[in-house]
């Protein structure tokens, strides 16, 4: 290898060697509605054997269920907000 493609770490004065630390692992809503899709479009396709179907279905139910509750969750927010900002225009 070249000189120009080599890294070398960079040792501060004081001894210590830092290293950049890795971003956490995140799972976010949107992910799970993508995932929540590609097993209907999976199951729709036929990509699951038979025997498959019970554990892909039960995964799929509790899936689909925790995110209707998020929407619902979601809703319910935005219904408690809209009547603090109407109330807020009305006294202006």
């Amino acid at each position: 290898m070249s000189e120009e493609t080599q890294t070398e770490a960079t040792v501060p004065q004081d001894g210590t060697v830092t290293t950049p630390q890795a971003e956490a692992p995140a799972l976010t809503v949107a992910d799970l509605r993508n995932l929540r899709t590609i097993i209907d479009i999976s199951s729709q396709r036929g990509a699951f054997k038979g025997a498959e179907l019970g554990t892909i279905g039960s995964v799929f139910d509790k899936l689909d269920a925790f995110l209707k509750s998020v929407d619902a969750k979601e809703e319910a927010q935005k219904q408690a907000e809209a009547p603090a900002e109407t109330t807020a225009e009305e006294k202006s």
